[in-house]
C-alpha cells in the first residue's frame, strides 16, 4: 500500500515540472511584439492565477497604457502623441494662454464682428471693472502702468456700444480651475432674437473643452471626462491669435445668423453634406472613450500589473518587452 502510494506523488511532480516549462515556452513564444504595434512601444505580458495570458502596451511618449489592440489603434488614430511631441518642440511659451500672460486677471479679451459688411472680426482688452476698452497691449500696458486711456478707434466699422455683434469673450485667468486653463463666453442669435451666451473651459494640456464649470472640475480632481467634453475642430488659439483685426472666420459666420429651422428633420441630400461633422463626431467619441480608459481601467490594470510584479511567482511568467525602433 505503502509503496504504491509513492508513485502518484511522483508522477504529480512530473506533470508540476512540465506544466511549469511549458508555462515558460509559453511565455517566451509571446515575447515577440506583433507587428501591428509601433516602434518603440512597451509590451508587458504575464499569466494570471487562472492562467489568463495578459498583455499591456505602453506608449513610450505618454506612458498611457492599453489592454487591447482595439484600444491602441484608437489611440493612434487620435494622434496624442504626435500632439505631445508638436507641443514639446513649439515650446510652453507659444500657448494661447502663455502669449497673453502679460494680461492682467480682471482683464478679458473681447472680440467683435465689424467691416461694413460684417465680415471682420476685431480684438479689443477691456477691465470689466471700469469698463474701459484697449486695442493693443501697448495701450492696456501703458493704462496700467500710467493710467492713461488711449483712444479706442476702428474709424467707425467696429461697433462696441451693443452685444449685437459680440463673438465671444476671452479669459485667460477664469475662476475656480487651474492656471492655465481658458474660458470662452460664445455669443450666439437664437430664433426668438435674443443672445445666448455659452461658456466653454479648455484645458492646455489635452485640448478638452468642457461646457459647464463643473464638468471642468470633474476633470480636474477624478480625471473623468463627461459626455459632452470635446476637442474643438478650430482651437481658441488659432481663431483669435491676431492683432487689431482679421477677416472674419468662416466657423464664427453662424454666430451672427439665426436659425430659422434648427429642427428640420435630415434629408438625403442633407445627411451628405454632414457626414464631415458626423466623421467629427465619431472622432470626438473616439477621444472621450480613449480618455475614460486612461483615467478609469488604467490606474486599476497598472496596479493589478504592479501586484503581480511585487508577488515574484514564477507562475506568472511576467515579462516585459519593448518593440525596437530601428532607427534609434
Amino acid at each position: 500500500m505503502d509503496g504504491k502510494s509513492v508513485v502518484p506523488v511522483k508522477e504529480e511532480a512530473m506533470d508540476h515540472i512540465a506544466a511549469s516549462s511549458e508555462e515558460e515556452e509559453d511565455i517566451e513564444a509571446l515575447s515577440e511584439p506583433p507587428d501591428w504595434l509601433p516602434d518603440g512601444w512597451i509590451m508587458e505580458v504575464y499569466r494570471g492565477e487562472d492562467g489568463t495570458i495578459n498583455r499591456y502596451y505602453t506608449s513610450p511618449i505618454s506612458n498611457y497604457t492599453f489592454n487591447m489592440k482595439s484600444e491602441v489603434l484608437e489611440y493612434l488614430f487620435s494622434q496624442a502623441d504626435e500632439r505631445i511631441l508638436e507641443s514639446k518642440e513649439s515650446g510652453s511659451e507659444n500657448t494661447f494662454q502663455k502669449e497673453h500672460k502679460w494680461l492682467p486677471k480682471g482683464w478679458v479679451m473681447e472680440i467683435r464682428a465689424g467691416g461694413e459688411k460684417m465680415d471682420k472680426m476685431y480684438k479689443f482688452y477691456v477691465y470689466a471693472k471700469t469698463g474701459v476698452r484697449l486695442i493693443t497691449k501697448q495701450d492696456v500696458l501703458l493704462y496700467i502702468n500710467e493710467a492713461k486711456v488711449s483712444e479706442c478707434d476702428t474709424n467707425g466699422e467696429c461697433d462696441t456700444n451693443s452685444e449685437d455683434n459680440l463673438l465671444a469673450i476671452v479669459d485667460f485667468h477664469p475662476s475656480g480651475v487651474p492656471e492655465g486653463w481658458v474660458k470662452e463666453l460664445v455669443f450666439r442669435k437664437t430664433k426668438e432674437g435674443l443672445t445666448r451666451r455659452d461658456p466653454y473651459y479648455t484645458d492646455p494640456a489635452s485640448s478638452y473643452t468642457f461646457r459647464t464649470l463643473k464638468c471642468a472640475l470633474c476633470f480636474v480632481e477624478t480625471g473623468k471626462v463627461s459626455k459632452r467634453a470635446f476637442i474643438q475642430r478650430i482651437s481658441v488659439h488659432d481663431l483669435y491669435s491676431f492683432d487689431k483685426s482679421t477677416d472674419l472666420h468662416e466657423s464664427l459666420r453662424t454666430r451672427l445668423v439665426v436659425n430659422e429651422t434648427p429642427y428640420r428633420r435630415a434629408t438625403r441630400s442633407s445627411r451628405s453634406r454632414g457626414t464631415s461633422q458626423i466623421e467629427h463626431e465619431q472622432i470626438n467619441k473616439m477621444a472621450i472613450h480613449l480618455a475614460q480608459i486612461r483615467h478609469m481601467s488604467w490606474k486599476k490594470k497598472r496596479s493589478k500589473v504592479e501586484r503581480v510584479k511585487a508577488k515574484k511567482q514564477p507562475t506568472q511568467g511576467l515579462l516585459t518587452v519593448q518593440r525596437q525602433d530601428p532607427y534609434s
